[in-house]
């Protein structure tokens, strides 16, 4: 199990580790979110219940299957129908983010569900005007708009279109996604250039670290 995983990796009690259907070292089973985590369910049939009958969105589309992976940044929308679950924790929205180098879900407001951070890791030009920037989700999306492989973008997820595009330079704020920093927030100082590559100078609030590309993400 991975340690970014917010249960005791050892004790007395066993568990089977509901498994990510893919992207299995960037996030969290449904299942595991809502059995290990909210505790609004306690079997994989109680969970498969919400999922098979709508009441369960990851970005504002509907997930069926327990096992889809919410990743950094992904918000959770649960909208039960009926008495199923605790209706305490019905209609609630949630981001999964990084405390202490560990997932955990924050709750949030309808509206800041309807948007969420991702990177930018790559971009093929499909023609003159067509540009196709490729996120770290596995979306893409066809664009006019100018921007740099290591950019966020601000993704409006209730109506799929870039609001913003938050570019990779100096004075951008950084927020680091792995790593034993993973969960703190600094600034972009620098670069510090490589034989092959470059590291990224990232001030925090008490030291400066020299951290590579994949380990950090633009918030604003």
């Amino acid at each position: 199990m991975p340690t970014t995983w917010p249960v005791p990796r050892k004790g007395k009690r066993k568990r089977f580790v509901a498994v990510p259907s893919h992207a299995t070292n960037k996030g969290i089973s449904l299942l595991f979110l809502l059995r290990d985590v909210l505790k609004i369910v306690k079997t994989r049939k109680e969970a498969n219940y919400m999922t098979l009958n709508k009441m369960v969105k990851v970005n504002n589309h509907i997930r069926r299957d327990v096992n889809f992976p919410v990743q950094v940044f992904d918000t959770l929308n649960l909208s039960p129908r009926d008495d199923s679950v605790d209706p305490e924790k019905a209609n609630l929205n949630y981001r999964l983010e990084i405390v202490n180098r560990k997932f955990s879900l924050a709750e949030i407001s309808a509206k800041d569900a309807e948007r969420k951070i991702v990177k930018i890791i790559g971009k093929k030009i499909l023609g003159v005007d067509n540009v196709q920037m490729n996120l770290d989700d596995g979306q893409n999306f066809l664009t006019k708009e100018k921007f740099s492989v290591g950019d966020s973008i601000v993704l409006n997820t209730k109506e799929d279109k870039i609001e913003k595009i938050l570019p990779l330079k100096e004075g951008a704020k950084i927020e680091i996604i792995a790593g034993k920093h993973a969960g703190e927030k600094g600034e972009l100082s620098g670069f510090k250039e490589l034989v092959r590559g470059r590291d990224y100078i990232i001030k925090l609030e008490d030291r400066t670290v020299s951290l590579p590309y994949k380990t950090i993400l633009v918030i604003e």
